[in-house]
């Protein structure tokens, strides 16, 4: 039986549309994979679901084998208040509830189950190293995160594996982070925010897809997995390799205080907080980066 007809290989994918949900569909195509997208807009020939009345509906779809489960509202989007950090919560909780429960309630549950989270997990931490024996932070991004990795803990299914992708800062020319320090750095306004000491846990998102087709694979990676790459920097020694790699001047410090105005809370638990993450579950497993080095990351991003 080849590859794609193999019923084992029909994967079903939320937030398709994002950073790395958009690269992960055909990325997984290309290894054989049959994949399918939930819509949000009801269709009857596609599998969709609304995640405000907890419905679920695959219009013919094989059941999934795999479930990856990436949507959820963008955390950087804009300042925090109480109303959009309530949207950024329930965005995550009730839709991996939905999940949870549709795995429950089949007759034929997935054999493994992949939800999204993030290196908040861990809060701000200084220089401190932390992996996936640290416990969680005090943060608002760390409570999040708690709660949506709980949430996946729900499955009752003992034939279901489960992990969590404490995913970092994946770099990226077109979304992301990345792209957001792009047009100031190509003008040569680009500098370190804040004090620059703060570590950067990163990924190049060829490492990102890498790393989770590698999780599909090993069956004994189970619970959260940090998706980090081995080398963290601190946010002065990034902007001057991104500046370099630019050929353009690292001269133009983003002071704290002007990062804590524009983006209160949003700016301090994102832009200025320090979380120096290490890989060491995949490490242990065998995975092998292909861009271990931010230069080298940044140089295939900008080729």
């Amino acid at each position: 039986m080849s590859k794609a007809a193999d019923s084992n290989n029909h994967v079903l994918i939320t937030g398709a549309s994002g950073l790395i949900g958009s690269s992960l569909v055909p990325f997984l195509q290309a290894q054989g994979y049959i994949v399918h997208t939930l819509q949000r807009t009801p269709d009857p020939t596609l599998p969709y679901w609304n995640i405000e009345k907890q419905q679920i509906q695959l219009n013919g779809c094989p059941t999934p084998n795999i479930i990856i489960h990436l949507a959820g509202e963008n955390i950087a989007k804009s300042r925090w208040t109480i109303k959009s950090k309530e949207k950024i919560t329930n965005s995550r909780i009730q839709s991996t509830q939905l999940l949870v429960d549709y795995i429950n309630n089949s007759k034929t549950p997935p054999a493994l189950f992949i939800c999204a989270s993030a290196i908040g997990f861990y809060g701000d931490r200084g220089q401190q190293p932390v992996d996936e024996g640290t416990s969680k932070g005090k943060d608002f991004v760390s409570e999040l995160a708690e709660k949506w990795e709980l949430t996946c803990q729900q499955v009752r299914s003992p034939k279901t594996r489960i992990v969590n992708l404490r995913t970092g800062i994946v770099l990226n020319k077109t979304e992301g982070a990345l792209a957001k320090m792009l047009p100031a750095f190509k003008m040569g306004l680009g500098g370190r925010i804040g004090t620059g000491k703060q570590v950067m846990s990163w990924i190049d998102l060829k490492d990102e897809l890498n790393a989770i087709l590698f999780i599909i694979k090993q069956s004994n990676l189970t619970g959260p997995v940090n998706l980090v790459s081995p080398h963290p920097v601190n946010n002065k020694t990034f902007s001057i390799i991104l500046a370099n790699i630019l050929k353009r001047p690292c001269i133009l410090p983003l002071p704290e205080s002007i990062i804590k105005f524009l983006f209160g809370q949003m700016g301090k638990e994102l832009l200025l907080s320090s979380t120096n993450v290490r890989p060491t579950k995949l490490l242990k497993a065998g995975f092998k980066f292909e861009y271990e080095l931010l230069e080298d990351s940044l140089k295939h991003q900008l080729k």
